[in-house]
């Protein structure tokens, strides 16, 4: 009786949830290979070199709002985020290669789709719900499946002709088969998406749950004024020389003064979870190093990485590609099983 409740759960969550996962899956798959799309759609971005730090440094004197980007391996140009969102791509000499405005691009546009579903912070609210909602029709389906004698015999697949009335067996076999064989990546990709949605609640809870910390030497800050960022990154680079600065707020905050992000030799997150904030024209005024935040908030900034497979080298980001196909199959199959067994009664 109980595993009948777990199937009328997963066929109408599913039947509800169908085309949102599969436009969130899709959008996901493509933007793991963000760069190499607007590199295919923007050629001028296939640059030869990568700027240093202090080549992008003269670019980013020239703003006064929004963040930048530092360049990396895998994102090989110098990039500015304006106040009114508009990206901005220079090469290693300062030369303006192209200007993206929101939503000016469909790369734009999947990025806004698969983040806040195009409507901003309501949107991030309604995707947070339809996460969990994601995660429970998962189990339930897992629940509902599960067999009583295991054998491999249970995930084999006979593929007939769209056309036979045997199909309708097939889609049911590839739904299952598919749901179980790549059930990790699955369970992974919507968790780890849900918990960004939720991401203060999540390192709040985890910083609570697992509070120890490991102690950091305490070092003195430098006294040296820096008036740009050139003079900045240096400050960082001495202060903390297995941090490297990785984004940049252009912005200065209500006291006037700048905030740097750094990302430590041994950290997951590639934007880096460190910061340096600079007084106007002065010092460096305080620097919040991630190595002393507790377990439970190191653990958290792991979730976003882990998302994007920005760790785990090809054997993770092969794992997490196939989760997104997966993801996309399972939605089709599943109401195409529904369609055709509706119709043949």
């Amino acid at each position: 009786m109980w595993r009948h409740g777990f199937g009328r759960v997963h066929k109408w969550l599913g039947l509800t949830l169908a085309l949102w996962v599969v436009l969130v899956a899709l959008t996901g798959t493509l933007l793991l290979y963000k760069t190499e799309l607007l590199q295919w759609q923007y050629p001028q971005l296939r640059l030869a070199e990568t700027p240093s730090a202090t080549q992008a440094a003269n670019v980013f004197n020239r703003f006064d709002a929004g963040y930048a980007y530092l360049p990396r391996a895998d994102k090989p140009w110098i990039e500015v985020v304006d106040g009114a969102g508009t990206t901005f791509y220079f090469d290693s000499f300062g030369k303006e290669l192209l200007a993206r405005p929101q939503l000016g691009d469909w790369v734009s546009w999947m990025v806004e789709f698969h983040h806040h579903l195009l409507l901003h912070e309501l949107g991030k609210d309604i995707m947070g719900v339809l996460g969990l909602l994601s995660l429970l029709l998962v189990i339930a389906g897992v629940v509902r499946w599960w067999p009583r004698h295991w054998s491999w015999r249970v995930l084999s697949v006979r593929f007939v002709r769209p056309r036979q009335r045997q199909f309708i067996a097939t889609l049911w076999q590839l739904h299952r088969s598919s749901g179980v064989i790549f059930l990790v990546p699955i369970a992974a990709l919507l968790l780890t998406g849900t918990a960004i949605m939720y991401a203060a609640s999540v390192n709040a809870g985890l910083s609570q749950l697992l509070p120890q910390t490991v102690p950091q030497q305490a070092k003195l800050l430098p006294q040296t004024t820096a008036a740009n960022w050139q003079q900045r990154f240096a400050i960082a680079n001495e202060f903390w020389p297995q941090q490297t600065p990785r984004l940049v707020y252009l912005a200065p905050t209500e006291e006037g003064n700048y905030r740097m992000r750094l990302q430590h030799s041994d950290e997951w997150h590639p934007n880096g979870r460190s910061y340096l904030v600079f007084a106007p024209q002065g010092a460096l005024l305080s620097a919040d190093d991630v190595r002393a935040k507790s377990l439970g908030f190191r653990l958290s900034q792991m979730v976003y990485p882990l998302h994007i497979a920005a760790v785990g080298g090809w054997f993770w980001l092969t794992a997490v590609l196939l989760g997104g196909l997966a993801l996309m199959l399972l939605p089709i199959t599943g109401v195409w099983f529904w369609w055709r067994r509706r119709v043949h009664r």
